[in-house]
């Protein structure tokens, strides 16, 4: 009876911790008061130990109530449009170039400063400052954007999770107050890899070395966390231990806490150093309680002392739930803690020392790999197939080696200095010696929101290897389903013009690209698409063809169908022709005085449905076009030429058209203010009134014929930001 109690006032922090966690993800589609969900918490909490037979249910519930409180009480941020200058402190790790800041004061440009309160999402000009930093940005203000592809994580939802209202794109950043000084790393051949271990700073690391780390999956070596505040906690251990020797005769608890004390502070030093980023607070409290249990001769339980952290880390930061970081860092002990385990177990204890210490470290980089896929797959779709091995070859050389060294480095001078450094030096160029033989093409797995749960839930089956083995292997494997139709989807890429051509036969097409960005790439790789036939590049500007760098690199084309090379994509493309049946021709005396003119005119149809897709032709090219074969301009569905704008869209061209569906590919909010009422009002007043969809205010749109009928349907995102507001 007694192992049973301390059995459940172990899982009592585990099941706390969930709670908390599903609580502050939860927050954007079930919000509420602070005062209602205190009361709730304490109901559940006195329900769960009064002794119930739903102990963890209720525990679940408290936890539950007990993080919508917290983030009740969080206020949120202010809802400003235009030009304004914010001065706060960053208060977010920042994901890509986008990190939030706590405010002081906002004001309009040439206006006064007046105080506020809450966050502002904020996308930098370049890398963000570390949290912590106190900054004046200024910039254009908007609505948080909800564009998005299909199985994409809704944005406005992860806003409102963070009590953010509002989106600034930065023009000019100022830092305010003095600086930290870097670490003198001046001598090294690997100063900035060496840097980014000692303080998380990997916007310098040479991108040789970046890309490396990333393709052999080592790339959280760099990502101050777990193994890095472990060093710092050893290293005030270590301290601590040689300052309380003389303690040792008088009374050994004294020299005990003294050590663990010094963990403490050792650990929490280092998150200092690491400007108190999300994943070494993590590990910071995990540390700590590590701390605790040895001083107090108690092995540490990994679960609850996990759970424990969780707990910290929502109670002082609940919008941190929603990040990425966030999901990576528990992710990763989660699965090293359920899955590495119970795979050393199976190693032979009679194995060589150096076997027996390869295996554990393969089974510690298999569970987090594990525990991180949902993420990775979701959020990244790259995973190296040889990230086991190079884990195994760069965690001692570079992690457990270069990085406790290069820290030495960071707070010592003169010969200490000189020496650490060196040393930390050689074994990074030996770590990244090794990293070179192992790199092999990473793996690109991809999943929607439901998938990323089914391999959250493969990872838990830890106990029946051969379900969760299969489970992973369902979700993962490509699948190609037959069609008997042909799909044409509009996507919501924002300012910018995608359309994915998919026909009965298995052919794919991509007619442009949208704006720079990874985001078509993984929309590509959620829909298992590995290759494309024909890629059509309507015209030279970024908004058509900055999304197609990616996506060439990295899947199969075909061909190239464009008027003539593009700089950033002839390097990386295959095949470039300037011919096509689907190509509409234009008159041979026709010269094009703008780029957006020269824009080529796809027209493809299945039965008795037809495409019409002009790019940004404008009103010359339009007149070009009506004036050689109006008849063949004749279609089912256009695509309304440059995002609506009022210098396309002519009434001769419309006439000769007269489509049943106009689709315009627009964004949010977009400073051209596109699509133009004028053209608007050309399309409802005309005499064939056609419908019309549009990306930034539906999503993406999709179509499907089999030659006799056309079905359509908005792919609109949800905005459960607004329930929270």
């Amino acid at each position: 009876m007694g192992g049973t109690c301390l059995a459940l006032r172990a899982r009592v922090a585990q099941w706390l911790a969930i709670g908390m966690v599903t609580g502050a993800w939860a927050w954007p589609y079930c919000p509420a008061d602070l005062a209602s969900s205190a009361l709730a918490a304490v109901a559940l909490a006195m329900l769960a130990f009064l002794g119930s037979r739903s102990r963890p249910l209720a525990l679940l519930g408290a936890g539950f109530a007990c993080s919508l409180g917290l983030v009740a009480r969080v206020e949120g941020g202010p809802e400003l449009r235009g030009d304004v200058s914010a001065r706060g402190r960053v208060a977010s790790a920042a994901e890509g170039r986008v990190a939030d800041i706590e405010l002081v004061s906002v004001s309009a440009l040439g206006g006064g400063a007046r105080s506020a309160s809450g966050r502002l999402r904020v996308v930098f000009p370049g890398p963000p400052p570390p949290p912590g930093v106190a900054v004046v940005v200024a910039g254009s203000a908007r609505r948080v954007d909800p564009t998005r592809l299909p199985g994409d994580v809704d944005p406005t939802v992860v806003a409102a999770r963070a009590k953010v209202r509002s989106l600034l794109i930065a023009d000019s950043v100022v830092r305010l107050g003095r600086e930290r000084a870097a670490p003198d790393f001046g001598g090294a051949d690997h100063a900035a890899l060496l840097r980014a271990l000692v303080d998380g700073t990997v916007g310098e690391i040479p991108l040789e070395e970046a890309q490396l780390l990333r393709r052999t999956g080592t790339w959280h070596l760099v990502s101050v966390s777990g193994l890095h505040v472990g060093v710092g906690a050893a290293i005030g251990w270590w301290i601590a231990w040689l300052l309380s020797r003389p303690f040792m005769f008088v009374s050994g608890g004294v020299a005990r806490w003294s050590c663990g004390l010094g963990g403490i502070l050792g650990a929490w030093l280092y998150v200092d150093i690491a400007d108190w980023g999300v994943p070494a607070r993590r590990a910071a409290w995990m540390a700590s309680a590590a701390c605790v249990a040895l001083a107090a001769r108690r092995r540490p339980d990994p679960l609850r002392t996990l759970a424990l952290a969780a707990i910290a880390v929502v109670a002082s930061e609940p919008q941190a739930v929603g990040s990425v970081g966030f999901a990576l860092s528990f992710g990763a002990m989660l699965g090293m803690i359920l899955v590495s385990g119970r795979a050393s177990r199976r190693v032979p204890p009679d194995l060589p020392v150096l076997l027996r210490w390869a295996a554990q470290g393969l089974a510690a980089s298999l569970g987090a790999t594990a525990g991180t896929l949902p993420v990775v797959a979701l959020h990244f779709q790259s995973l190296s197939p040889a990230s086991p091995l190079a884990n195994l070859w760069a965690v001692p050389w570079i992690g457990s080696v270069a990085t406790p060294l290069a820290l030495v480095a960071a707070v010592t001078t003169g010969v200490a200095h000189d020496m650490a450094l060196a040393l930390a030096d050689a074994a990074a160029t030996i770590g990244l010696w090794g990293l070179g033989w192992l790199d092999v093409g990473p793996w690109a797995p991809a999943v929607g929101v439901c998938g990323a749960a089914a391999l959250g839930v493969a990872g838990l089956l830890w106990r029946r290897e051969i379900l969760a083995l299969s489970l992973t292997l369902a979700v993962l494997a490509p699948v190609s389903r037959p069609r008997r139709e042909l799909v044409v989807t509009f996507l919501s890429v924002g300012q910018g013009d995608a359309a994915l051509v998919e026909w009965p036969d298995g052919r794919r097409w991509l007619v442009d690209g949208g704006p720079p960005g990874n985001d078509l790439l993984r929309y590509l790789r959620r829909r298992g698409i590995r290759r494309l036939d024909t890629i059509f590049l309507s015209h030279g500007h970024p908004d058509h063809y900055g999304g197609l760098v990616p996506v060439i690199e990295a899947i199969e084309v075909g061909e190239v169908v464009a008027r003539g090379l593009v700089t950033d994509l002839s390097a990386a493309a295959p095949v470039w022709t300037s011919v096509h049946p689907s190509l509409l021709p234009l008159p041979r005396d026709f010269e094009a005085e703008d780029e957006n003119d020269r824009s080529l005119v796809v027209r493809f149809g299945l039965g008795a449905h037809t495409f019409l897709l002009p790019g940004d032709a404008e009103w010359a090219e339009e007149q070009a076009l009506v004036t050689s074969n109006c008849g063949a301009l004749k279609a089912t569905v256009l695509k309304v030429g440059h995002h609506g704008s009022r210098t396309s869209s002519s009434a001769p061209f419309l006439a000769c058209a007269r489509p049943e569906h106009a689709v315009i590919s627009s964004g949010f909010d977009n400073r051209y203010q596109h699509p133009h009422p004028g053209v608007l009002r050309s399309l409802l007043t005309a005499t064939f009134s056609p419908r019309i969809w549009r990306t930034d205010r539906q999503g993406s749109i999709e179509l499907r014929t089999d030659g006799e009928h056309l079905r359509v349907r908005a792919l609109a995102p949800p905005e459960g930001w607004r329930l929270a507001r």
